[in-house]
């Protein structure tokens, strides 16, 4: 799963991201909009479990704790609708299976958005690694991470 975290203003966390360090991510967009991705930067890829308790209705009690891969290769799930190749330079990007016209419809706002890979273009700021094995959509890859 790709974590992102927030582009804060005063770059609390952000200075800080490296070999065990804490900074809040998130691993799912519902509720966002493309226009929010302006405020996200690719955090690393997840890639130990999380466990959560029993949801009483009130909300979490505690923080998810989970590591993250920041470096390196990590096989991921291919979640694009394109199959990829290996070379291939890939990008974070919200996806939203729904809606497929990229306008947010009414219906749509309450469906869970993911943030999924997709092939970048040259100029892409979003780009997250180099693809190292071809997979046709729903199929594992594996995938070098871009050091920041």
């Amino acid at each position: 799963m790709i974590c992102l975290s927030r582009k804060a203003r005063n770059a609390t966390f952000r200075n800080y991201v490296a070999a065990e360090t804490a900074t809040p991510v998130i691993g799912c967009c519902a509720c966002l909009t493309n226009d929010d991705a302006k405020n996200f930067y690719f955090a690393g890829v997840c890639r130990s479990k999380t466990v959560r308790p029993i949801d009483d209705g009130v909300g979490p009690q505690t923080d998810e704790f989970f590591t993250l891969a920041i470096g390196g290769m990590v096989t991921m799930l291919n979640n694009s609708k394109t199959p990829v190749f290996p070379g291939d330079m890939l990008e974070w990007c919200f996806y939203n299976e729904d809606n497929k016209s990229g306008r947010a419809a009414k219906r749509s706002k309450g469906n869970p958005r993911r943030i999924a890979v997709k092939i970048a273009s040259p100029t892409s700021e979003r780009v997250i690694g180099r693809c190292l094995s071809f997979a046709k959509p729903m199929d594992t890859f594996d995938l070098l991470l871009k050091s920041c």
